[in-house]
Protein backbone atom coordinates (compact mmCIF):
# COMPACT_ATOMS: atom_id res chain seq x y z
CA UNK A 1 0.00 0.00 0.00
CA UNK A 2 2.68 2.49 1.04
CA UNK A 3 4.80 1.79 -2.05
CA UNK A 4 1.75 2.60 -4.21
CA UNK A 5 1.16 5.85 -2.30
CA UNK A 6 4.77 6.94 -2.74
CA UNK A 7 4.72 6.01 -6.43
CA UNK A 8 1.51 7.96 -7.02
CA UNK A 9 2.96 11.04 -5.33
CA UNK A 10 6.16 10.86 -7.39
CA UNK A 11 4.22 10.40 -10.66
CA UNK A 12 2.08 13.42 -9.79
CA UNK A 13 5.17 15.50 -9.07
CA UNK A 14 6.74 14.50 -12.40
CA UNK A 15 3.53 15.33 -14.26
CA UNK A 16 3.33 18.78 -12.68
CA UNK A 17 6.92 19.58 -13.64
CA UNK A 18 6.33 18.35 -17.24
CA UNK A 19 9.89 17.09 -17.43
CA UNK A 20 10.84 15.04 -20.49
CA UNK A 21 14.35 13.66 -20.62
CA UNK A 22 15.69 11.69 -23.62
CA UNK A 23 18.93 9.98 -22.68
CA UNK A 24 19.99 9.72 -26.34
CA UNK A 25 19.16 13.34 -27.27
CA UNK A 26 20.30 15.62 -24.46
CA UNK A 27 21.25 18.86 -26.22
CA UNK A 28 24.13 20.97 -24.98
CA UNK A 29 25.87 23.99 -26.47
CA UNK A 30 29.14 23.47 -28.30
CA UNK A 31 32.03 23.99 -25.92
CA UNK A 32 35.67 23.67 -26.97
CA UNK A 33 34.81 21.80 -30.16
CA UNK A 34 32.34 19.38 -28.59
CA UNK A 35 29.31 18.87 -30.82
CA UNK A 36 25.92 18.69 -29.08
CA UNK A 37 23.42 18.35 -31.97
CA UNK A 38 25.33 18.51 -35.25
CA UNK A 39 25.19 14.85 -36.14
CA UNK A 40 28.81 14.19 -35.20
CA UNK A 41 29.59 11.62 -32.50
CA UNK A 42 29.43 13.09 -28.99
CA UNK A 43 32.68 13.67 -27.19
CA UNK A 44 33.48 12.03 -23.87
CA UNK A 45 32.97 15.41 -22.17
CA UNK A 46 29.50 15.78 -23.65
CA UNK A 47 28.54 12.29 -22.58
CA UNK A 48 29.67 13.09 -19.07
CA UNK A 49 27.55 16.27 -19.09
CA UNK A 50 24.56 14.22 -20.28
CA UNK A 51 24.98 11.78 -17.40
CA UNK A 52 25.31 14.67 -14.95
CA UNK A 53 22.11 16.33 -16.22
CA UNK A 54 20.18 13.07 -15.98
CA UNK A 55 21.49 12.22 -12.52
CA UNK A 56 20.72 15.72 -11.24
CA UNK A 57 17.19 15.50 -12.65
CA UNK A 58 16.54 12.17 -10.96
CA UNK A 59 17.76 13.47 -7.61
CA UNK A 60 15.60 16.58 -7.99
CA UNK A 61 12.51 14.56 -8.85
CA UNK A 62 13.09 12.30 -5.86
CA UNK A 63 13.25 15.36 -3.58
CA UNK A 64 10.06 16.76 -5.12
CA UNK A 65 8.32 13.45 -4.47
CA UNK A 66 9.29 13.52 -0.78
CA UNK A 67 8.19 17.15 -0.38
CA UNK A 68 4.86 16.44 -2.03
CA UNK A 69 4.29 13.49 0.29
CA UNK A 70 4.90 15.59 3.40
CA UNK A 71 3.07 18.70 2.27
CA UNK A 72 0.03 17.23 0.59
CA UNK A 73 -0.08 13.53 1.33
CA UNK A 74 -3.23 11.44 1.62
CA UNK A 75 -5.25 10.97 4.78
CA UNK A 76 -4.00 7.71 6.30
CA UNK A 77 -5.32 5.44 9.10
CA UNK A 78 -3.27 5.74 12.30
CA UNK A 79 -3.23 4.42 15.87
CA UNK A 80 -1.19 5.33 18.92
CA UNK A 81 -1.37 7.36 22.12
CA UNK A 82 -2.10 10.94 23.14
CA UNK A 83 -0.77 12.42 26.39
CA UNK A 84 -2.63 15.39 27.92
CA UNK A 85 -0.91 17.16 30.85
CA UNK A 86 -2.30 20.04 32.87
CA UNK A 87 -0.38 23.29 32.52
CA UNK A 88 1.44 24.54 35.61
CA UNK A 89 -1.07 27.37 36.08
CA UNK A 90 -4.10 25.06 35.76
CA UNK A 91 -2.60 22.42 38.06
CA UNK A 92 -1.77 24.99 40.74
CA UNK A 93 -5.26 26.49 40.65
CA UNK A 94 -7.03 23.13 40.84
CA UNK A 95 -4.78 21.90 43.66
CA UNK A 96 -5.42 25.08 45.66
CA UNK A 97 -9.16 24.54 45.18
CA UNK A 98 -8.93 20.93 46.34
CA UNK A 99 -9.78 19.52 42.91
CA UNK A 100 -8.18 16.17 42.04
CA UNK A 101 -7.84 14.69 38.53
CA UNK A 102 -8.44 11.00 37.76
CA UNK A 103 -8.51 8.88 34.59
CA UNK A 104 -11.14 6.45 33.30
CA UNK A 105 -10.06 3.23 31.58
CA UNK A 106 -8.60 2.57 29.11
CA UNK A 107 -6.99 5.98 29.71
CA UNK A 108 -4.40 6.02 32.50
CA UNK A 109 -3.28 8.70 34.95
CA UNK A 110 0.41 9.56 35.20
CA UNK A 111 1.37 11.62 38.25
CA UNK A 112 5.13 11.12 37.95
CA UNK A 113 5.78 14.47 36.27
CA UNK A 114 5.47 18.04 37.49
CA UNK A 115 1.73 18.09 36.68
CA UNK A 116 -0.87 15.31 36.36
CA UNK A 117 -1.23 13.74 32.91
CA UNK A 118 -3.77 11.48 31.24
CA UNK A 119 -2.66 9.14 28.46
CA UNK A 120 -5.30 7.96 25.98
CA UNK A 121 -5.14 5.27 23.33
CA UNK A 122 -6.23 6.85 20.08
CA UNK A 123 -6.98 6.08 16.45
CA UNK A 124 -8.06 8.08 13.46
CA UNK A 125 -7.33 9.11 9.90
CA UNK A 126 -4.94 12.01 9.40
CA UNK A 127 -2.59 13.58 6.88
CA UNK A 128 1.04 13.39 7.89
CA UNK A 129 1.36 17.18 7.74
CA UNK A 130 -1.40 17.33 10.41
CA UNK A 131 -3.70 19.65 8.46
CA UNK A 132 -6.51 17.21 7.64
CA UNK A 133 -8.37 14.39 9.34
CA UNK A 134 -9.51 13.54 12.83
CA UNK A 135 -8.78 11.25 15.77
CA UNK A 136 -10.71 9.79 18.70
CA UNK A 137 -9.46 8.63 22.10
CA UNK A 138 -10.70 5.94 24.45
CA UNK A 139 -11.49 6.46 28.12
CA UNK A 140 -11.83 9.77 29.89
CA UNK A 141 -10.83 11.94 32.81
CA UNK A 142 -12.61 13.39 35.83
CA UNK A 143 -12.08 16.30 38.21
CA UNK A 144 -13.55 16.06 41.72
CA UNK A 145 -13.56 18.47 44.65
CA UNK A 146 -13.59 16.57 47.93
CA UNK A 147 -14.97 19.43 50.05
CA UNK A 148 -18.39 19.46 48.36
CA UNK A 149 -18.31 16.48 46.00
CA UNK A 150 -18.71 18.60 42.86
CA UNK A 151 -17.30 16.96 39.76
CA UNK A 152 -16.64 17.36 36.07
CA UNK A 153 -16.17 14.37 33.76
CA UNK A 154 -14.77 14.38 30.23
CA UNK A 155 -15.20 11.48 27.80
CA UNK A 156 -15.05 10.94 24.06
CA UNK A 157 -12.01 13.09 23.40
CA UNK A 158 -11.50 13.73 19.72
CA UNK A 159 -9.49 16.08 17.57
CA UNK A 160 -10.33 17.95 14.37
CA UNK A 161 -7.04 18.73 12.62
CA UNK A 162 -8.47 21.16 10.07
CA UNK A 163 -10.03 23.26 12.87
CA UNK A 164 -7.13 22.60 15.28
CA UNK A 165 -9.66 21.80 17.97
CA UNK A 166 -9.86 19.26 20.79
CA UNK A 167 -13.45 18.39 21.62
CA UNK A 168 -14.97 16.32 24.43
CA UNK A 169 -18.26 15.32 26.01
CA UNK A 170 -18.49 17.01 29.41
CA UNK A 171 -20.82 16.17 32.32
CA UNK A 172 -21.13 18.39 35.40
CA UNK A 173 -22.15 16.28 38.40
CA UNK A 174 -25.06 14.01 37.47
CA UNK A 175 -26.03 16.01 34.39
CA UNK A 176 -26.08 14.41 30.95
CA UNK A 177 -22.88 14.84 28.97
CA UNK A 178 -22.81 17.65 26.43
CA UNK A 179 -20.30 18.26 23.61
CA UNK A 180 -17.72 20.91 24.46
CA UNK A 181 -15.16 22.59 22.20
CA UNK A 182 -12.49 22.47 24.89
CA UNK A 183 -9.28 23.86 23.42
CA UNK A 184 -7.29 24.83 20.37
CA UNK A 185 -3.60 25.10 19.45
CA UNK A 186 -1.08 26.53 17.02
CA UNK A 187 0.68 23.94 14.89
CA UNK A 188 4.46 24.07 15.41
CA UNK A 189 6.13 21.67 12.99
CA UNK A 190 9.47 22.11 14.78
CA UNK A 191 7.97 19.89 17.49
CA UNK A 192 6.71 17.28 15.02
CA UNK A 193 8.74 14.38 13.62
CA UNK A 194 7.27 12.74 10.52
CA UNK A 195 8.52 9.40 9.18
CA UNK A 196 7.19 8.84 5.67
CA UNK A 197 5.82 5.42 4.64
CA UNK A 198 8.52 3.28 3.03
CA UNK A 199 9.60 -0.32 2.58
CA UNK A 200 11.20 -0.17 6.04
CA UNK A 201 8.49 1.72 7.93
CA UNK A 202 4.71 2.09 7.69
CA UNK A 203 5.14 5.75 8.60
CA UNK A 204 4.57 7.65 11.85
CA UNK A 205 4.06 11.05 13.43
CA UNK A 206 5.50 11.95 16.83
CA UNK A 207 4.78 15.24 18.59
CA UNK A 208 6.61 16.76 21.54
CA UNK A 209 4.44 18.57 24.14
CA UNK A 210 2.85 21.78 22.88
CA UNK A 211 0.37 24.15 24.53
CA UNK A 212 -3.37 23.87 24.03
CA UNK A 213 -5.38 27.04 24.67
CA UNK A 214 -8.66 27.01 26.58
CA UNK A 215 -11.69 28.03 24.51
CA UNK A 216 -14.83 29.78 25.84
CA UNK A 217 -16.84 26.51 25.96
CA UNK A 218 -14.13 24.89 28.06
CA UNK A 219 -13.89 27.80 30.48
CA UNK A 220 -17.68 27.85 30.84
CA UNK A 221 -17.98 24.17 31.76
CA UNK A 222 -15.20 24.42 34.38
CA UNK A 223 -16.94 27.49 35.84
CA UNK A 224 -20.25 25.64 36.03
CA UNK A 225 -18.61 22.78 37.87
CA UNK A 226 -16.36 24.65 40.31
CA UNK A 227 -17.39 28.31 40.18
CA UNK A 228 -14.35 29.45 38.23
CA UNK A 229 -12.16 28.21 35.40
CA UNK A 230 -8.62 27.06 36.33
CA UNK A 231 -7.20 29.42 33.68
CA UNK A 232 -8.80 32.23 31.66
CA UNK A 233 -10.02 31.76 28.11
CA UNK A 234 -7.06 32.02 25.75
CA UNK A 235 -4.55 30.70 28.30
CA UNK A 236 -2.84 27.32 28.32
CA UNK A 237 -4.98 24.65 29.97
CA UNK A 238 -2.73 21.72 29.10
CA UNK A 239 0.01 20.41 26.86
CA UNK A 240 -0.62 17.75 24.28
CA UNK A 241 1.87 15.21 22.95
CA UNK A 242 1.69 11.83 21.29
CA UNK A 243 2.80 9.30 18.76
CA UNK A 244 0.82 7.52 16.06
CA UNK A 245 1.84 4.90 13.53
CA UNK A 246 0.25 4.39 10.14
CA UNK A 247 -1.73 1.13 10.12
CA UNK A 248 -3.13 -0.82 7.17
CA UNK A 249 -6.69 -0.85 8.54
CA UNK A 250 -8.69 0.07 11.61
CA UNK A 251 -11.25 -2.11 13.31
Amino acid sequence: MWVRVAAQLERAAVSRLQVNFDCENVHAPDVGGAVGNSGSPPTEGLLMRRRTVIATALVSLSAVGVSAAVAAGPVLPVAGTVTWCLSSAAAEHLAADGVVMAAGAPAVLDSSGPTPCVQWPMKGKISLDLTEGSWTAGGGMAFTRASDGRSLRFTGAHGDLARRSMLMDAAVGDEAAQPVDLSTYELDMTKITVTMPSLNSPGSVEGKPFDTVLKPDGAAVFSRAFGVSPVPTGSSLATLAGRVDVVPALG
